[in-house]
């Protein structure tokens, strides 16, 4: 049976989540609250260009996996031909997300400044690499050191994951642990 509005706040609802997600919904909401968090990411979920833009990258991620990752090359000399990696796939991607947010690009002035520009994307890419797990903090590693520290500094989820990307790195030969 569905709860009674109250006033004029809307309605108010109960939601069972695991207790990772939890957290990082707490992380993320920082003062306003993990209720406004969840309002706000449920909001922009339903947001048209958004699912557009999400679709439409979609589209083409699947269209560059069906792309060859690997290329015969003839060796020199030699009647020989050996596989390599070709990464033209991801680096068509690439490309191809950066079309699509130019395409989706709403109209308006960016409001912040440069600096919390790059914190905000830290934000994202922390959220993002944080989800995938193990993965993401595999991908985190392959980020430049330059970028790592940058979302070190950020806070919320990218410090969160550039710390436990710290945790699981080896020690370097020569130091202490």
């Amino acid at each position: 049976m569905p709860r009674r509005p109250l006033a004029d706040k809307g309605v108010q609802t109960s939601v069972r989540l695991p207790r990772d997600l939890y957290d990082r919904l707490i992380s993320a909401a920082g003062d306003k609250g993990i209720g406004e968090e969840i309002r706000q990411r449920l909001e922009a979920s339903f947001s048209p260009a958004a699912v557009e833009l999400l679709t439409a990258i979609g589209h083409a991620a699947a269209a560059a996996a069906k792309m060859p990752a690997t290329r015969e090359v003839a060796v020199r000399g030699g009647g020989n031909v050996r596989r390599e990696d070709d990464k033209t796939p991801f680096v068509a991607f690439r490309e191809a997300v950066t079309s699509l947010m130019d395409a989706f690009e709403p109209e308006g002035v960016r409001m912040a400044s440069d600096q919390i520009l790059i914190r905000l994307a830290d934000q994202l890419v922390g959220i993002a690499l944080g989800a995938l797990g193990d993965r993401g903090l595999t991908a985190f590693s392959n980020l430049a050191e330059v970028d790592q520290a940058s979302m070190e500094r950020s806070g919320g989820e990218a410090r969160a994951l550039a710390a436990k990307a710290k945790r699981r790195r080896p020690p370097e030969e020569g130091s202490q642990t």
